[in-house]
């Protein structure tokens, strides 16, 4: 997610470093990171810069919505924000497409998560 949130910051590209210090790891686990998601296609290597490819954009906005969307239903339901986020993140991956479109339906389509930060619209 950082990576698609510095594109979106206006960085066209990012490395090893970079990441290190946003994800507050050590530099050769911030690369084999990058090197994991180059090679499932999340990230093209020009020039030992990395770049965001269509493929990675499309997965950031789906894990992005996701999150978002499980974050403002358990907010709504009465749960402290903090406490949201953080169980969004934990259970995030146990989620299908078609669940989180029905919460949404059921939320109303809501256009801002709690933070007010945007939930990504993302096309099938």
């Amino acid at each position: 997610m950082e990576i698609y949130e510095s594109y979106l910051k206006g960085m066209s590209y990012v490395g090893p470093q970079y990441i290190a210090e946003r994800m507050n790891v050590k530099r050769p686990s911030a690369y084999e990171a990058l090197q994991k998601l180059l090679k499932k296609g999340i990230l093209k290597n020009e020039h030992g810069k990395y770049i965001i490819t269509e493929e990675g954009m499309h997965v950031a906005k789906r894990i992005l919505r996701t999150h978002r969307i499980i974050e403002t239903m358990l907010y709504r339901a009465g749960v402290e924000l903090d406490k949201a986020c953080e169980c969004a993140s934990r259970i995030q991956n146990e989620f299908t497409e078609d669940m989180i479109e029905k919460i949404c339906e059921y939320l109303g389509y809501p256009k801002y998560c709690p933070h007010g930060k945007p939930i990504p619209e993302v096309k099938k």
